[in-house]
């Protein structure tokens, strides 16, 4: 139970608000606690006061000012409010809100009266006035729960006591979530908020019938701890002239008739009778007509008050649709983007080749973001020059030319050195106002293309600058701030995408040139016998810088294919926002490729210590057909995905093997993941687990697949083998097998394969049951 403080506290006593002073709150549920007309009837009220004391432009800053200190009591900056806002009648708010801006008016007029101030002046708006005025006094005190529901809409609970043609009894209460949002400045609050209710009240006869406000005497009230605040209004109704003027005209026939009976008292009396009351009736309908004509006035300026009102309503809601739909344009403007940057990200990486990357950076960017040129330039930072640029949407000569030369970048402040030397992007739309920054060359190039905005960005990974991703177009101004942050995130995308196509060409070159180094060596040394020393240590010298270039290589390919592969999980699992379809196969297509770089790097890792001796078993008992059944399983997403049969068959009677767990089950995951690569849709791959009579427990994993060629199955456990009739997208770096090979020798284990061409292939594998000697 909260402790309720006296209402000499006031909220303003706590450094921010507890909730979100709108939209919806932190389980979902919209807010809808007080009406925008509330707050704007506040924030306009606060602007007034000050502008007839101070003038308009201090009342224009009192409004500001109340939305910077409301700022300041708002924790998330999403939720920060401008001037604009506040006057905005279609928002919703929290009653906390509300009540931290009724208290900052206070202080920002000086007035402690501030809130009943603004429900005399502000409560009746110009809708209760409009659909009040064909009502009486009486009649809109007991719609009063209509009128208030409008406004506090399941915050507040109105009610109606006597209501007679001169006097009503009103009251209301709060519900238990708003007296969660007060806490324990509840009777501050409360005070505030019956002040404003029972002024605007009071303001009815006044604003909607001319008349006399309302007295108001108070009956109960929550802060003193009643259920209710309740309030007695009196009145003075309207006052009725019925009678007077057939009363007139009755003394008018009356006179008449006097006056002819003595000044003609030989008339017959209905003759007198008669012409006396002809002035009666000519008064009676005179009067009848003059009321009649009234009321049709009265209607008819009613109807076109009305009228004028839905007009005005009208318009209102025909800016805030239009309102709405600038948003929407806005919306629809950010998921482009992100769609752009989204099919640019799996473009990108779905190559490993240089050559093909740069083609399609500059492909995606004229077509998807529709500049009319783009040119991407590498950037020498020991010579200081940008060369190798490639240049899209000029003719081919020019592109050649541009290809062909070098340009010097020393000078920091010019337009080529802000990008390549400081690492800072430039945007320029009138590329005149920059021409003596621009390098000759480029000068003679943007002549040439008749260039009039440009807009340059570094190609940077963390602080090594690579080149620059520079674009422009035709229209001068036709760039903005928004197409220079796009571009800087797609140019970080092209430079990890860079990153990634060097280090798989420098392995690629790397396996090359140590394989030939080895054959080259072996040659020399069944050649010159006396050299074989030197050359031995010699090759012991280049197969540990190998192995430690690939280690190297492999942990920094290792960061970044985590980073991404973790991005792209992220999105496939909603936190960036729903996914489409197409979205969601092309982000698990770059989630499958980076899975096969990271299987690689692992690969590459897993040599590196094997060559290094740092491969230590971990021996425990090994349940073999637990071990089976739990690497099988494993393939079943991936097999349903290829439409492959991927099962196990192994006797029961099963030993346990003596052996290390996450290594054998690297041998198993390996030998099945080729058999699943090379088979095609609707082949078969099984495993099969004996012991054999020799005591030794084998296990076959065979496939219906492409098979192995006769004059490759030999090579098949070499490190970098690859064999030429594998596909370009199936080939690995050639390390599985070799890796295999050693895991099970290092058991005290034997492995070989078997193949057919076209059939299929089989890969055996020995172990012995107890602890092996190796």
């Amino acid at each position: 139970m909260t402790e309720l403080l006296s209402k000499e506290h006031r909220i303003l006593e706590k450094a921010f608000m507890d909730g979100r002073p709108f939209g919806t709150t932190a389980a979902g549920e919209k807010i809808r606690d007080v009406s925008g007309v509330t707050v704007k009837a506040n924030a306009e009220y606060l602007e007034e006061v000050v502008t007839r004391n101070r003038g308009a432009e201090a009342g224009a800053r009192a409004v500001e000012e109340l939305a910077r200190l409301l700022n300041e009591r708002i924790r998330d900056s999403s939720y920060h409010v401008t001037p604009a806002f506040l006057k905005n009648p279609w928002n919703s708010y929290s009653y906390e809100f509300v009540m931290f801006l009724a208290e900052f008016g206070l202080n920002l007029t000086g007035d402690p009266h501030f809130q009943f101030n603004v429900g005399k002046e502000k409560f009746v708006n110009p809708i209760i006035q409009t659909l009040g005025r064909p009502f009486s006094v009486a009649q809109i005190y007991k719609m009063f729960p209509h009128f208030g529901q409008k406004f506090a809409k399941g915050s507040i609970e109105f009610g109606v006591g006597t209501v007679t043609n001169r006097s009503a009894v009103l009251r209301m209460k709060f519900t238990d979530r708003v007296y969660e949002q007060f806490g324990p400045y509840r009777k501050r609050c409360v005070e505030l908020i019956c002040n404003s209710a029972k002024a605007g009240l009071a303001s009815v006869p006044d604003r909607i019938h001319d008349l006399k406000p309302a007295t108001i005497k108070d009956l109960s009230c929550i802060v003193d701890g009643a259920e209710y605040c309740e309030w007695e209004f009196t009145w003075t109704p309207e006052e009725g002239g019925r009678f007077v003027w057939p009363l007139t005209g009755l003394l008018v026939g009356a006179v008449t008739f006097g006056y002819l009976h003595f000044r003609y008292p030989a008339m017959v009396f209905l003759e007198r009778l008669a012409i006396a009351l002809l002035p009666g009736i000519a008064l009676w309908l005179s009067i009848r007509y003059r009321k009649l004509r009234k009321g049709s006035r009265a209607r008819e300026a009613l109807i076109q008050e009305q009228l004028r009102f839905v007009e005005a309503r009208h318009e209102e809601l025909r800016e805030a649709y239009l309102e709405q739909e600038r948003t929407s344009v806005e919306l629809r403007r950010k998921v482009g983007q992100l769609t752009t940057l989204h099919r640019a990200g799996l473009l990108f990486g779905s190559t490993l080749d240089r050559e093909t990357l740069l083609q399609r950076v500059l492909e995606s960017i004229i077509h998807e973001l529709h500049y009319d040129r783009v040119m991407l330039t590498l950037y020498d930072p020991v010579r200081k020059v940008s060369h190798d640029a490639r240049i899209l949407g000029v003719p081919d000569e020019i592109a050649a030319f541009a290809r062909s030369i070098e340009v010097p970048v020393t000078d920091p402040d010019s337009l080529e050195g802000t990008v390549l030397l400081r690492g800072q992007p430039v945007l320029i739309n009138d590329i005149r106002e920059a021409w003596d920054r621009v390098h000759p060359f480029n000068q003679q190039l943007a002549t040439v293309t008749n260039t009039k905005s440009i807009m340059s960005v570094p190609l940077k990974t963390q602080d090594h600058v690579r080149g620059a991703l520079t674009v422009d177009r035709n229209q001068e101004s036709s760039l903005t701030q928004d197409d220079l942050d796009l571009m800087m995130t797609l140019a970080g995308q092209v430079a990890i995408a860079l990153d990634n196509t060097d280090a798989y060409r420098m392995i690629e070159t790397l396996n090359v040139g140590l394989e030939l180094k080895v054959q080259e060596r072996t040659t020399s040394l069944e050649e010159v016998n006396r050299e074989l020393g030197a050359a031995n240590t010699q090759l012991r010298e280049l197969n540990h810088l190998k192995s430690a270039f690939v280690s190297i290589v492999s942990h920094e390919l290792r960061t970044p294919m985590t980073s991404i592969k973790g991005y792209v999980e992220n999105m496939l699992e909603g936190l960036t926002g729903e996914l489409g379809e197409k979205q969601r196969y092309y982000l698990t297509r770059v989630k499958h490729n980076t899975e096969r770089l990271t299987r690689m790097i692992g690969d590459l890792l897993d040599l590196s210590r094997i060559e290094a001796g740092r491969v230590e078993l971990k021996l425990a008992p090994v349940p073999m057909l637990d071990l089976v059944a739990d690497v099988v399983e494993s393939f079943q997403t991936i097999a349903r995905e290829k439409s492959l049969t991927v099962q196990a068959s192994s006797q029961n009677s099963l030993p346990k093997i003596e052996g290390d767990r996450d290594k054998l089950h690297q041998v198993l995951t390996n030998l099945i993941q080729n058999a699943v690569k090379f088979t095609p849709k609707g082949g078969k791959v099984w495993l099969e687990t004996r012991v054999r009579d020799d005591g030794l427990v084998e296990c076959c994993v065979a496939d219906t697949g492409c098979g192995i060629p006769l004059d490759e199955i030999d090579k098949v456990f070499d490190k970098f083998f690859r064999g030429e009739s594998v596909p370009a997208d199936a080939r690995g770096a050639g390390l599985g097998l070799a890796i295999t090979k050693t895991l099970v020798e290092l058991h005290g284990g034997r492995i070989w394969v078997e193949s057919t061409p076209g059939e299929g292939s089989r890969f055996f594998f020995t172990l012995p049951i107890g602890p092996s000697s190796h």
